[in-house]
């Protein structure tokens, strides 16, 4: 065991070690704060240095510029999809999407086009296979139609298509102007039934006395239609037509009048 001398000559040799390293960092001075604020930055003395003042006027290359970061501005979906495609020769043709034009509240029309189809036809004018009417008038109407996009007020009664149209008789008997709506119902494929209903105003006789020409009673009639028929190439279609006029017992008289026969369509 260590002797008391031993111990207290250790004790004086570590508190004498102690005593000369606070002398060597200069005492209480490190423990002092602002004496290390207080201090000059060790590269201080350099500003003043015309050499170094020279290498702080030197320009850095444009190249080594790095242009500041661009945040795109917000934009709505359909006009960030909807891009120009010669703006977008990076991206794939299948998602580039044009806008599509408007949609009128009233014709539901595109491309400003309202009409639907074109009808032409070959009509034999009150022949004796009229199922609703004796023959007395003859010749052949040629038929001119117009079908009109259907309204977007009428997609309540089936969403119909308006129409005009015109029946000229070559022989001088009864020619006719009509309008009306026209429903259409498809079935097997290309397939289609229209049915039309509307009116008529015509030039033939309302009475008369002579027997090869029609009593119709009014000037202006109720006229229905049918068509049956197949569609052809998207476009084209090809139907038997069979339309009547009568003013349904509202005049005195009313010698019902039937055309039947071929007609070709167009559709837009």
């Amino acid at each position: 065991m260590m002797n008391n001398k031993s111990v207290m000559a250790s004790f004086l040799a570590f508190m004498l070690t102690l005593t000369l390293c606070s002398a060597s960092f200069g005492g209480t001075r490190s423990d002092n704060i602002n004496v290390l604020l207080n201090e000059l930055h060790p590269y201080s003395s350099q500003l003043n240095n015309s050499d170094f003042s020279k290498i702080l006027q030197i320009a850095v290359p444009v190249q080594n510029i790095r242009a500041p970061a661009r945040i795109p501005g917000f934009q709505p979906p359909y006009l960030a999809i909807a891009r120009d495609a010669t703006q977008s020769n990076r991206l794939s043709p299948a998602i580039i999407l044009q806008p599509q034009p408007p949609v009128t509240a009233l014709w539901g029309k595109q491309n400003g086009n309202i009409i639907s189809e074109i009808r032409l036809g070959m009509l034999a004018h009150d022949h004796d296979i009229a199922p609703f009417s004796r023959s007395e008038e003859g010749g052949v109407d040629a038929n001119f139609e117009i079908l009109f996009i259907s309204p977007s007020w009428l997609e309540e009664i089936r969403a119909p298509r308006p129409h005009l149209g015109l029946s000229i008789n070559a022989s001088g008997d009864t020619s006719q102007a009509y309008m009306g709506l026209t429903w259409e119902w498809r079935f097997w494929s290309n397939w289609f039934f229209d049915f039309s209903l509307g009116g008529t105003i015509h030039d033939g006789k309302t009475t008369t006395t002579l027997i090869d020409r029609k009593e119709l009673g009014c000037r202006i009639l109720f006229r229905e239609s049918l068509d049956l028929g197949f569609i052809f190439s998207e476009r084209h279609s090809v139907s038997a037509f069979l339309d009547h006029i009568s003013n349904a017992k509202l005049c005195e008289k009313n010698e019902g009048l039937e055309t039947l026969g071929i007609r070709y369509g167009y559709r837009f």
